[in-house]
């Protein structure tokens, strides 16, 4: 009857370590960082862009790369696999952002900002190429990599820090220009 006792509080606590080990792995962020393959617009539909770092406001840094393009039908596509995390109406513009992430515990955030014609929904899997939707308000759109610090603070790196030599070569082709500091706060 003891021995009984002893295995039935042993498998328990067997049990408790798995759940507990099993919990700790779900829990550690995947700092596994993106890599970016495609371009998320053709290159050659670009007219402009607004490099990351550029100034916005005498506050506020561009934590993107901005892609302005010669027209409305111009596709924005996936640079990198991933899933939907989020799909979100802009508050200053009629079009929409697009948040993927690697993994769920991912500590890498891809942002597409202005985006319309959605062509994906929250949840949905991604994989390099995949269309977004088009370009959204103003003919453009932005692609923005940020690193999640903490659950109020986010920092942005210049794409090309993830980029392959494929899709640093593509943007060069259109201009040098597209990095002028390291890391910007969003």
């Amino acid at each position: 009857m003891k021995s009984h006792k002893y295995r039935t509080i042993a498998v328990i606590l067997i049990l408790i370590l798995i759940t507990h080990a099993c919990k700790k792995t779900e829990d550690k962020p995947d700092e596994t960082p993106p890599v970016l393959s495609v371009t998320p617009v053709d290159i050659s539909s670009v007219t402009s862009i607004i490099a990351f770092g550029a100034d916005l406001t005498s506050q506020q840094k561009n934590p993107a790369f901005e892609y302005i393009v010669n027209n409305s039908a111009v596709q924005v596509r996936a640079v990198c696999k991933g899933y939907i995390e989020d799909v979100r109406l802009n508050d200053n513009f009629p079009d929409y952002e697009v948040w993927i992430r690697m993994s769920s515990n991912s500590v890498f955030r891809i942002i597409y900002d202005h985006v319309l014609n959605m062509n994906v929904s929250k949840g949905d899997k991604v994989d390099p190429g995949d269309i977004l939707g088009v370009v959204g308000t103003g003919n453009r759109t932005e692609l923005q990599i940020n690193k999640i610090i903490s659950n109020n603070e986010e920092l942005s790196y210049c794409p090309f820090d993830f980029g392959t030599d494929a899709f640093i070569q593509q943007h060069k082709s259109f201009t040098e220009t597209w990095c002028l500091t390291d890391t910007v706060v969003p």
